[in-house]
């Protein structure tokens, strides 16, 4: 994620959560598997990836919405 950070910070903030620690943000947001991937524009959730991505994936699905 780190890199998803640098390359895309002029167009996302990325931003982690223990979902163990946070139970109402994790019920919220209806996180069943982990990783989780959500993307939110406005406090909306406009895409989200379950389960492992590797770093082409990861391109691909943040390119497609950012």
């Amino acid at each position: 994620m780190e890199w998803a950070a640098e390359t895309y910070s002029d167009r996302l903030t990325v931003g982690k959560l223990e979902v163990d620690a946070n139970p109402l943000i994790r019920d919220r947001y209806k996180v069943q598997g982990i990783p989780t991937l959500i993307l939110l524009r406005d406090g909306e959730e406009l895409a989200r990836h379950e389960g492992a991505i590797s770093k082409p994936q990861l391109q691909t699905f943040l390119d497609a919405h950012f």
